[in-house]
């Protein structure tokens, strides 16, 4: 039994120490904070290869969603998240659907991400009449009947970062590697 339990800790030691956590999108009342992610052994060049590589990947439409595109630099991403958010009103979960903008900047070693959130639907595709800053009080604070609101669009949010990270630093296992 002991040596059951320290196999799992070593293993789980280690996998802790190797892996990179990368920074987290949050949101605030002013809306979402860039992040810098360190890609150390990726040039600049490489990183963009890799990018529109998982844009050809992730998107449905690729070539309709990659609205700017300059060689090594930038490229900025329309894209539409479904079931973005969350809040529950009188026990029921209400989720709302998203559009948002993604601008990723490159440089050799790193990469910029900024997530921009755009227009809130409900299903059906009906427009909401408010966005993101309804979610906090004049004070920063987190409005109560929002408080599923905010940790669900930064899991949306943190998910499609972790995605481009893993792609582009190929810690994405290929799913077709074995047909």
């Amino acid at each position: 039994m002991k040596i059951i339990l320290t196999i799992t800790l070593s293993i789980l030691i280690s996998n802790l120490s190797i892996g990179q956590e990368i920074p987290e999108l949050k949101l605030t009342q002013n809306g979402v904070e860039p992040i810098v992610v360190q890609v150390d052994s990726l040039t600049a060049s490489e990183t963009y290869k890799n990018a529109l590589n998982w844009v050809q990947e992730t998107y449905k439409n690729p070539n309709k969603v990659l609205k700017a595109n300059i060689t090594d630099k930038k490229i900025r991403i329309d894209g539409f998240a479904t079931d973005a958010w969350w809040y529950k009103s009188l026990g029921i979960r209400n989720s709302y659907n998203m559009e948002y903008t993604i601008e990723i900047s490159f440089k050799d070693g790193r990469y910029r991400f900024e997530y921009i959130i755009g227009q809130f639907y409900i299903d059906g595709g009906q427009k909401v009449l408010y966005d993101y800053r309804t979610f906090f009080k004049k004070n920063g604070d987190v409005r109560k009947s929002y408080k599923d609101a905010v940790p669900s669009l930064e899991l949306t949010m943190n998910s499609l970062s972790k995605s481009f990270y893993n792609y582009v630093t190929g810690k994405t296992t290929e799913k077709d590697s074995d047909w």
